[in-house]
């Protein structure tokens, strides 16, 4: 299947044109009074009266509208401004029209002038919520692009081939973390290596990152920690959106969502498409390796939402992803010369079908009293070439989960119980070697919640898990929260985690080398247990601008963990179960500021201790970096008309794996070397659209010899899966975003 600028005509075709109802227009201007200075509002709303009919003023607050014969009235408004009626008098074509501030304005302001992240002063699980405004600080083409103004999540290469990303999480692998999307498992199995690319960051409304142990509700997995994101909804979305992006790289994309909300407003719809490719061929360090695969990608979602107040509220849709990905020595050859000419070639195409349903039922009759249930199923088949190795695998999977709450006497004692259960059939080949299994998991949970006021809130919960090969296990977990003070939050957590590893689909990087693997056992259930305390403190500095302060420690002990351990010799990867400790240590301190109106700043730093036992002996995990720096910085002019956003990253070394000569004969040593990443952006708001343009890792660092052995790719030494820097240099992007609300 090739993708063609056909594909993204065809997008265009959502777009949604306003009905004209009259020639004769209607044209005026909207301001405030500063002062005695008539100051213009941009980008405010005027209507006719009774119908949807109306406009957008421009940057100096001017407006044209077609006339609606027999209508007189306009209702113009802004947020936080308070509403304004004007008659208009018979053949009248000019207004001016005067708003005045509202009562609210200072909470609006604040509303408006969020910072791309917070930290939620509600839950009681410590959770870090980067916003809408968060999203658009970067180009933000996917969800592993979203986080490289977080200091909690690392982002990085898995190998220099594939374009797969990874994540990090207290110093720990991505897949100890629970990747969620609206509280739906996403990226189990199959999905792990390039799941992170197959949610557009158009699409998302926000994300929900918290740390360490969550809610025994949303499964037995999580062990580091849980990231939600939260899709924009049918019934509050923009009506059509479009964004454009292209890069120097030769990287294009396109989103378009269309909605439409149905009578009476219980029923809605959404379309989300994406279209994108890597068309251009990239090889800066010149060792005969595209730096970054050939791709195509189309990503499609189909999104409904019936709600009956009070009674029902449902959410379902089907999402179908095609992602294509050509790499490796395809510098002037397309991928079938160079499979025949004997180059190494990395060949995948992914297909990706899911359907789902949230629905959940309301007892009017008993106070704090509802049902939710939870149904997905997914099919997931990768077809993929990594150099001399061919490896295909299907998932069919299914996850349900049942989850009925209510209170004992009052709503300070709230209790959730209910049923789960995760069905997966994985067929896995690797050069005619099979891996296939099926695993079912029916599960059973309950969790109480003491919240007797604001200031106090205890959780405990405890599940009962069957699996079919491993048996059952059982997992308790418990959080607090209490308010110190009235400004200073305390949070504390303890649980257990469990997952059953997808070792050859979690780890595509060992298959970009010419290492052979060794699976030395047969696998067991990986088992961690995860401590953590988070202490939060807010202080005001104006009556609208706030510093919040963070700083916490989370602990992970394994009982038992899949090690990969790439440190025994350069030729091979032993595969097996920890024999001995693996843990995890990680500190972090975060400070957030309203600094002065429109001024945002962000600093944070985290350290990690991260050490497993390989060959017998405790070391330090290599390719994860100790030290990490954070500073971001947002500036929005008055109306948001400019933003300007700049974020910079300080990675300490990372220990590099042992026993490989060609490291030392590139010239490393036992660390690689720390670095800086500076990322840049400006938006510039217009009437009916933004634009913004953009600079990423400005300052050009790049991993010098990614591809070890990259002369003899056949031979032993080969090896594209040791990352600890960016592959890609300076990048400048450019984007347009067009929404008719």
């Amino acid at each position: 299947m090739k993708l063609s600028l056909s594909l993204m005509s065809l997008m265009l075709i959502l777009t949604i044109v306003p009905p004209v109802f009259s020639q004769e227009k209607v044209s005026g201007r909207i301001v405030e009074n500063v002062k005695n200075d008539k100051i213009p509002l941009p980008y405010a709303n005027v209507y006719w009266q009774g119908t949807t009919t109306g406009s957008v003023s421009d940057e100096n607050g001017q407006f044209k509208l077609n006339r609606i014969p027999g209508n007189n009235t306009l209702i113009a408004s802004y947020v936080g401004y308070i509403n304004d009626t004007i008659i208009l008098k018979s053949g009248q074509k000019k207004v001016e029209v005067v708003l005045q501030p509202g009562s609210e304005l200072a909470e609006v302001e604040i509303k408006q002038r969020m910072a791309g992240t917070f930290i939620s002063s509600i839950k009681p699980i410590k959770t870090e919520v980067i916003t809408t405004a968060g999203l658009t600080k970067l180009a933000c083409c996917n969800l592993s692009e979203s986080f490289e103004n977080n200091a909690t999540v690392d982002v990085g290469f898995s190998d220099a081939v594939t374009g797969a990303k990874q994540i990090q999480m207290l110093g720990l692998a991505g897949v100890y973390s629970q990747l969620m999307v609206e509280n739906i498992p996403f990226t189990r199995g199959l999905g792990a290596a390039f799941g992170l690319t197959y949610i557009p960051g158009t699409w998302m409304e926000s994300i929900q990152v918290s740390k360490g142990s969550s809610s025994v509700i949303n499964g037995f997995e999580s062990m580091t920690g849980q990231i939600n994101a939260e899709f924009r909804k049918p019934f509050d979305m923009d009506r059509f959106y479009l964004n454009l992006y292209g890069n120097n790289e030769g990287r294009l994309e396109l989103n378009s969502h269309a909605s439409h909300v149905f009578a009476e407003d219980k029923l809605s719809t959404a379309v989300l498409a994406h279209v994108s490719g890597q068309f251009k061929r990239i090889d800066m360090n010149d060792d005969g390796f595209l730096d970054q695969p050939l791709s195509r990608q189309l990503n499609l979602s189909n999104r409904w939402s019936y709600e009956k107040h009070g009674v029902t509220e449902s959410k379902f849709g089907i999402n179908f992803l095609y992602d294509e990905r050509n790499g490796g020595q395809l510098m002037n050859l397309q991928t079938k010369e160079a499979i025949e000419q004997g180059k190494y070639v990395i060949d995948l195409v992914t297909k990706r079908v899911q359907i789902y349903d949230k629905t959940g039922f309301v007892f009017p009759g008993l106070e704090n009293t509802s049902l939710g249930l939870i149904f997905s199923g997914l099919y997931h088949d990768q077809q993929s070439v990594f150099g001399p190795r061919d490896y295909n695998a299907t998932q069919l999977g299914f996850y349900g989960n049942a989850i009925f709450q209510s209170q004992i006497v009052n709503p300070a004692h709230v209790y959730n119980a209910g049923v789960s259960w995760m069905y997966d059939d994985y067929d896995e080949v690797i050069s005619d070697t099979s891996f296939s299994r099926v695993e079912s998991v029916p599960g059973v949970f309950a969790q109480y919640t003491y919240s007797p006021n604001e200031k106090l809130s205890l959780i405990a919960g405890f599940r009962a898990d069957h699996h079919n090969k491993y048996g059952t296990f059982y997992t308790p977990r418990f959080h607090f929260k209490v308010n110190i003070f009235e400004h200073t939050v305390l949070r504390g957590s303890a649980g257990k985690g469990y997952r059953s590893a997808s070792v050859l689909a979690e780890n595509t990087g060992m298959l970009v080398s010419a290492r052979q693997l060794v699976f030395r056992d047969d696998f067991t259930m990986e088992e961690a247990w995860n401590y953590g305390v988070n202490l939060t403190q807010t202080i005001a500095l104006t009556e609208e601008r706030n510093l919040t302060l963070s700083a916490d420690y989370y602990r992970t002990d394994f009982i038992n963990q899949v090690i990969l351990d790439i440190d025994q010799s350069f030729d091979r990867i032993e595969i097996y179960n920890l024999n001995g400790e693996s843990y995890s240590n990680s500190f972090q301190i975060n400070a957030e500021a309203g600094v002065f109106e429109g001024f945002d700043l962000t600093l944070a730093y985290r350290f990690n201790d991260v050490k497993a036992t390989t060959a017998g002996e405790l070391r330090e995990r290599p390719l994860v970096s100790r030290h990490k720096g954070l500073m971001s910085m947002s500036y929005a002019t008055r109306f948001e008309k400019w933003k300007f956003d700049l974020t910079v990253q300080y990675n300490g070394r990372t220990r590099l794996p042992l026993n490989m000569p060609a490291l030392t004969e590139v010239g490393y040593g036992d660390y690689s070397p720390d670095y800086y990443m500076v990322h840049s952006q400006i938006t510039r708001k217009f009437k009916k659209f933004d634009v913004y343009t953009g600079i990423e890792n400005l300052t050009n660092f790049v991993q010098h010899d990614p591809i070890l052995g990259y002369e003899q790719p056949f031979e032993p030494g080969f090896d594209a899966g040791v990352m600890w820097g960016p592959l890609l240099g300076r990048m400048v992007y450019a984007g347009l975003r067009y929404a008719i609300k």
